[in-house]
């Protein structure tokens, strides 16, 4: 394939991607807190108010004084762009739309220096750039997009540098430290690569690749010990929040976590099972030979495992295009052996078919956007004028989030999020229901005795028509009862 087409080709996939998400908007619609929390700690550094976060105070002890279940990376670029760009939705998600395009153009980098040929690398990245799970993440206000980035960078420098020296150890070491700082998820793979230069290189070179992080660790730790006993109690209700069942556990290792999104909210997904490439290039590994370096194929592992018993649903955005590398590289290696046309023809359809279902959900997600912009606007009008001067609300984890449409344009009011339940301590809740005079909660919360409430209004939404009745969301505004 002439490299001028390749070229072409992939730009329009980077041009589609972008169009895609703009359309997108902040009409993408997320069930939990997060974007609220994050945004909310960068107003408040580009404020000069420090690291905290007063939605949570309250809820989360020594939330309104210091933050340290976030790492500090993500909202401090997130506040630095707020100051030029402002603090609305749609644009803080457009610098994560950015990231999302330089992940494509790092991984089509990376599969070429792989050996792939042209149209397995073409196919990669359309499967990944068409794959919900990665749009998900690259319009949401989140880090894993930029983890993602960091994750392929130093992927990228592996595969071009094989005889690694000093100066290459400290590089990845702060390129992979950076990904560790976005987000911790990515420490497994820091240590793999710390692995995969020391067999490289040296054990003597390995202590300049950790340098990055344990000045990086060095800082954060400073940060810790100027309130101890915040970061002791905040850490220990983030584990809480992670405990889950040896039976979770086993779910969570053959994939399940990346239908998370469609758990939740209950909209449509086009991801691949991720144990079906991996398990492929195993196969091939054992009748035929590596693929791929194994030292990629180990990271892969490594981040699949992560990921998936990482139990979160935004978390295995950072595999696809890994996934996607390996599905390609399959691919093109039966491609390759094929011994007739009709046979390479068969294989060329079942790459494109796949892509046209992906293709096809996206579109459908696409076509519901008008409907879920208008639903969107008239519940957040609504609420903010149902809403008396003064009122003190506690806003539930439920998507469409108004909170930072009430910040916004309500700022008389006193707002708290209620985060996920295991970080919110009973007597905490108990304490600040004495305050309350307004809840905005899915109805499944009002049944609980902390969350009761007289009904004011009730709305329901059904996304667009993406999902199904059953999980369609009603959230009650309610007036707090003593």
């Amino acid at each position: 394939m002439p490299i001028s087409f390749t070229v072409s080709f992939l730009i329009a996939i980077l041009a589609a991607l972008g169009l895609t998400l703009s359309v997108y908007g902040d009409s993408w619609l997320v069930p939990w807190h997060d974007e609220v929390v994050i945004v909310r700690l960068a107003q408040n550094l580009a404020l000069g108010k420090g690291f905290r976060n007063d939605l949570l105070d309250d809820l989360l002890p020594g939330a309104d004084e210091k933050t340290y279940w976030q790492m500090p990376l993500y909202p401090f670029t997130l506040s630095l762009w707020g100051k030029m760009f402002g603090f609305d939705l749609d644009s803080l998600r457009c610098l994560n739309r950015m990231a999302g395009i330089l992940s494509l153009v790092l991984m089509f980098l990376l599969a070429s220096r792989l050996g792939l040929s042209s149209t397995a690398i073409l196919f990669a990245v359309l499967w990944t750039a068409t794959d919900l799970t990665f749009q998900f993440s690259a319009n949401f206000v989140r880090p894993e997009i930029w983890v993602s980035c960091m994750l392929l960078l130093t992927s990228l420098l592996l595969a071009v540098r094989v005889n690694l020296n000093l100066k290459d150890g400290i590089l990845l070491g702060f390129i992979s430290g950076l990904a560790v700082f976005f987000h911790p998820i990515a420490l497994p793979f820091w240590l793999v690569t710390m692995a995969i230069f020391v067999k490289r290189s040296s054990w003597r070179n390995g202590f300049f690749f950790s340098l990055p992080f344990f000045l990086f660790a060095s800082l954060w730790l400073i940060y810790a010990l100027q309130g101890w006993e915040i970061f002791l109690v905040q850490m220990k209700a983030h584990f809480l929040h992670k405990h889950y069942s040896i039976t979770d556990r086993l779910a969570f290792l053959v994939g399940s976590t990346a239908w998370g999104i469609r758990f939740y909210i209950g909209i449509p997904l086009n991801t691949l099972p991720w144990l079906i490439p991996i398990a492929a290039m195993v196969l091939v590994r054992l009748r035929e030979g590596w693929l791929l370096p194994r030292w990629f194929f180990a990271s892969t592992i490594v981040l699949y495992l992560t990921v998936m018993l990482g139990a979160e649903a935004w978390y295995p955005s950072l595999l696809v295009p890994f996934g996607y590398l390996m599905l390609a590289a399959f691919a093109d290696h039966l491609f390759q052996k094929a011994s007739t046309k009709f046979e390479r023809l068969v294989i060329a359809m079942a790459a494109l078919v796949w892509w046209s279902y992906q293709a096809s959900v996206v579109a459908k997600h696409l076509s519901a956007v008008p409907t879920i912009r208008q639903q969107v606007a008239k519940f957040v009008a609504e609420v903010e004028s149902s809403l008396p001067p003064q009122a003190t609300i506690l806003v539930g984890s439920f998507s469409p989030d108004p909170t930072l449409a009430l910040l916004k344009h309500r700022p008389d009011l006193r707002i708290y999020l209620l985060m996920p339940s295991q970080m919110v301590s009973t007597k905490a809740l108990r304490q600040l229901r004495t305050r309350l005079t307004h809840l905005l909660v899915h109805k499944e919360a009002l049944v609980k005795p902390l969350l009761k409430g007289h009904e004011i209004k009730r709305w329901q939404f059904d996304y667009g028509g993406l999902s199904e009745v059953k999980k369609n969301v009603i959230v009650f505004l309610s007036v707090n009862e003593e």
